[in-house]
């Protein structure tokens, strides 16, 4: 597990994204970070070259088999994207939407994919081809920000409290993963900004207390 700050922030799910395939990062992020994100997390890294946001993980929604992008990114930064993936096999599908932090809606593994209820009813099948999953529609404590408040591998996963029995079922079962509650960064319950996981590593927020740690460590690294 690595412990870690980006741009001096806890909040390092803004800045990146893993899956067991690669890691997508800010290309402004120092060479440094990314060398130990990618020691632990054990996949090739892949620069975004965002000009105008730092933000980067809460628009993009990926698993083994493809990679959610959506269209307001400019033309160099997808098509450079296109280029670096191209040998990962995986499918690549650009996102119009009026809707495009695609993290913050839809939570993905390599099982299934489960997508708020404000997506459009239009990009199911979409979604559902690019990821190569079943999808389904859901709400976590009957928000619709479901990719902000659950984290999950291909083999275990964390939801913030708020999460409802019934829901927490639905998304086990979608998603072929045990789901255990918890925080991130010292109480927060937005999961996805202070946790990236794959099947290989774990990278939190530098300011996840200590209890949150041997949470984490147990639902991660418990197998």
């Amino acid at each position: 597990m690595l412990k870690i700050k980006i741009f001096g922030s806890s909040n390092i799910g803004l800045y990146l994204y893993a899956t067991n395939k690669y890691l997508l990062y800010h290309s402004s992020i120092p060479n440094k970070k990314v060398e130990m994100v990618t020691k632990e997390l054990k996949v090739p890294p892949i620069k975004l070259y965002l000009t105008d946001t730092l933000i980067t993980a809460p628009f993009i929604v990926g698993n083994s088999n493809g990679l959610l992008i959506p269209d307001i990114f400019e033309d160099f930064a997808l098509e450079q994207l296109k280029k670096d993936v191209r040998d990962l096999d995986i499918n690549v599908a650009i996102i119009s939407s009026k809707y495009n932090a695609l993290g913050n809606i839809i939570v993905a593994n390599d099982h299934g994919a489960l997508i708020s209820p404000i997506i459009p009813f239009s990009l199911k099948k979409m979604i559902s081809d690019a990821l190569d999953v079943e999808v389904s529609t859901i709400t976590v404590g009957r928000f619709s920000y479901i990719g902000s408040l659950v984290v999950t591998n291909s083999k275990s996963g964390l939801v913030a409290p708020m999460v409802r029995e019934d829901e927490k079922e639905i998304l086990e079962d979608l998603l072929k993963v045990k789901l255990y509650e918890g925080t991130i960064n010292g109480g927060g319950e937005f999961i996805k900004l202070g946790l990236v996981v794959n099947d290989y590593g774990v990278v939190v927020g530098d300011a996840t207390s200590g209890a949150e740690l041997m949470n984490i460590s147990s639902v991660f690294e418990g197998d």
